[in-house]
């Protein structure tokens, strides 16, 4: 347990450095790839394509709509980039732990 504590610990740390320029070039990477149709904003069906491609499998899509209807500022349904970016690091954080975590459990390390 103290080994994932340890590791959740790391992942808080590098979320942390979404404001750095290594963090924005990531962010606007993932927001790329996420951004399957190349219009410049995210649907629900991206947002929830690109949280399962990163492994949380967990979210369904009440969770999903809960982080869209978060991070949709201006509320017109979609996710721009500006928005993107104030939600994502957030969503990361969270969800990057309990990967963790769920990860941990599933190779033994949570015995």
């Amino acid at each position: 347990a103290n080994a994932i504590s340890l590791h959740s610990d790391v992942i808080k740390s590098f979320v942390e450095t979404a404001d750095s320029s290594f963090g924005q070039r990531a962010l606007v990477d993932m927001y790329k790839v996420a951004d399957k149709n190349g219009d410049g904003k995210l649907d629900n069906e991206e947002v929830q394509e690109a949280l399962h491609s990163l492994g949380f499998s967990w979210l369904k899509e009440k969770q999903v709509a809960g982080i869209l209807k978060r991070a949709d500022q201006d509320e017109n349904g979609v996710i721009d980039y500006q928005e993107f970016v104030s939600e994502a690091p957030k969503t990361l954080k969270t969800n990057l732990v309990k990967l963790a975590k769920k990860n941990g459990g599933e190779l033994g390390f949570l015995v």
